[in-house]
């Protein structure tokens, strides 16, 4: 929740004192057609450094993305390998202001619903299991984040650092403190109810800030979470051997040293504060604070950075079969990384004071470098995030104090549950023509009032052509193409080299020095994109080795599950369009180094 409000307050803050006169603008971004699901191309509207894109996801929702310009470039135009066209819109202060305001406030509120709705699938998750406890099935259990630091308990020596928190908790509040605590939180779990089921008011549009209860399952897991983390302080559990981890080549010098000292002393301070905290959430932040300080005394202790595990378990994987195929790739993002910790551990030794905020990004390029180490020297999957990494690792817990509920409690989540995703359907579904990527940018540019001539035309749901919409009808003062991946390589190669080498060299796949087939392509020899005169006859050679790897394919399915001949059928589907000089496929790339890549501009 406290990052969703300080992303909202980012993004809706207003630059104060600009003269009134000088212009702004924002750009409208058309993101060229490739093969597979962005086979119809892509839009979004660029606002300084953030990008803001809708995407169809499961099951067939539109839903608001907001990512950082560089993220978005690096996906599209460069691993997507696909050419963008920018249309630079001019707009006053105060009509840029509403438009930035308009796209902040539909992505913190489109958040907030997507999140109820994960609320009230887990609060009938929830009443199925405590229902089934009280049947005297004890087979469930709950999954709590911050448990996985400390259980299942391995029976290790207690931890120094917990104990010193533990005996300044009990000297600041009392030698009961903790078993008190633990009581109250009992005997609130045991009186919990759930709400009344009564139909959320959703409006349509939904209100910017719509305001949700605290649901059932949310207090139930904060009360829980309270008692297991009242559990690792009475117990002064140490952090489990499996949970922490050293990256390579990380010996502190006496500046980091001290950073992280100090940094200590203050992390001791806020725990002991903690544990009295009125807040709902306190229990998940004291176990990782309290996870965090015995990693910051092993670091003091043994003179090496020791970092918690801060991948979230719903991390997604990349297979191992993966990483073998592309130990190239990974070995440059190892490198990467790399630089990423080495600049961490610089800011952390120019701070006067480490904050939180300093360290959680010292640990966060840590566990990314440690990944990809390990990924590569123990041939396993390889965890990615695509947000901030915060320790969260969970654990089972089985002692769950059972309210009293009934079968109408349960009954009333399932019904809250399905009329939410009904009318979740009815207001972000999506539809080809009336509700896609394009004309849910066209409404919310629209509905801030900051465009002044909306565009009438009727085709403008088509990617390609909302661009010719836009430079027609709004006020657009510039217009630049950044080329894709491979266009920008081989503009490069051009400069330097003969051009008659380069086009023959560069046209196809077998002799191309930029591309490189991933295996997720699809089969194909000929790039078209660049070649409108010879596209059809490319197509026709396209067309052939498409099915060329169908045929293949057929006896290879009991060995590869089918990978050639699903290549070969796209390459075949992919090529049908070049017959008719329309090109779609353009290939992809695994991973670029960044100093390959094109500029974000």
């Amino acid at each position: 929740m406290r990052s969703v409000v300080a992303l909202t307050l980012a993004a809706l803050l207003v630059a104060r004192g600009a003269p009134a006169s000088s212009p702004r603008v924002f750009e409208y971004v058309h993101v060229e057609a490739n093969e597979g699901a962005a086979s119809g191309g892509h839009v979004a509207v660029r606002l300084g450094d953030v990008a803001y894109h809708f995407q169809h996801e499961p099951p067939g929702v539109l839903r608001l993305h907001r990512d950082d310009w560089p993220q978005f470039r690096y996906a599209y135009g460069v691993l997507q390998n696909r050419t963008m066209h920018a249309s630079r819109v001019a707009l006053t202060d105060a009509d840029y202001d509403r438009l930035r305001r308009e796209f902040a406030e539909r992505w913190v509120s489109e958040e907030k619903v997507f999140a109820e709705r994960d609320v009230l699938r887990d609060d009938r998750q929830l009443l199925e299991l405590l229902l089934a406890r009280r049947r005297g099935d004890d087979a469930g259990v709950l999954r709590v984040r911050g448990a996985g630091f400390f259980f299942p308990e391995t029976g290790a020596s207690p931890s120094p650092a917990a104990l010193a928190v533990r005996a300044r908790i009990l000297a600041a509040y009392g030698a009961d403190t903790i078993a008190r605590r633990a009581a109250t939180i009992r005997s609130e779990l045991e009186r919990l109810a759930p709400a009344a089921f009564e139909p959320p008011a959703l409006d349509d549009p939904v209100a910017a800030y719509p305001g949700f209860p605290y649901a059932f399952s949310s207090r139930y897991r904060d009360l829980v979470t309270g008692l297991v983390a009242l559990r690792a302080l009475d117990r002064a559990l140490p952090v489990r051997a499996d949970a922490r981890r050293s990256p390579a080549g990380t010996d502190l010098d006496p500046a980091e040293l001290r950073a992280l000292a100090s940094w200590s002393d203050r992390l001791t301070d806020e725990l002991v504060r903690l544990v009295q905290s009125p807040r709902p959430d306190w229990a998940f932040a004291f176990l990782v604070g309290l996870a965090r300080l015995e990693a910051l005394e092993a670091s003091l202790g043994t003179g090496r950075l020791v970092l918690l595990d801060a991948f979230p378990p719903d991390s997604e994987v990349v297979p191992r079969s993966y990483v073998r195929r592309h130990r190239d790739a990974v070995r440059d993002l190892r490198g990467e990384a790399d630089g990423d910790l080495a600049r961490a551990r610089a800011r952390m030794r120019a701070a006067e004071a480490l904050d939180e905020a300093a360290f959680a990004d010292l640990e966060a390029a840590g566990n990314r470098r440690l990944e990809l180490d390990a990924a590569l020297a123990e041939d396993r999957d390889l965890r990615v995030a695509s947000r901030a990494l915060v320790p969260s690792r969970d654990a089972p817990w089985a002692d769950l104090p059972v309210p009293d509920v009934g079968a109408d409690d349960l009954a009333a989540a399932r019904a809250a549950e399905a009329h939410f995703a009904e009318w979740l359907e009815r207001r972000y579904g999506y539809d080809l023509v009336t509700r896609n990527c394009v004309s849910e940018i066209f409404r919310t540019v629209e509905a801030s009032g900051a465009v002044r001539e909306p565009s009438t035309d009727p085709l403008r749901f088509i990617p390609f052509e909302s661009a010719r919409a836009v430079n027609a009808t709004w006020n657009v003062v510039e217009r630049t193409t950044l080329p894709s991946y491979r266009h920008a390589r081989v503009d490069e190669m051009y400069e330097h080299e003969p051009g008659l080498l380069v086009r023959l060299r560069e046209a196809n796949v077998f002799t191309s020095r930029v591309y490189r087939w991933t295996g997720d392509d699809s089969v194909f020899v000929f790039f078209t994109d660049d070649a409108l005169a010879l596209r059809p006859a490319f197509g026709a050679v396209n067309l052939a080795a498409g099915l060329g790897a169908v045929a293949a394919g057929i006896p290879l399915l009991p060995f590869d599950r089918g990978h050639v001949l699903w290549a070969g059928a796209r390459g075949a589907i992919f090529s049908i369009p070049e017959l008719a000089f329309v090109s779609l496929r353009k290939g992809s790339f695994d991973h670029v180094p960044a100093d390959e890549r094109p500029p974000d501009r």
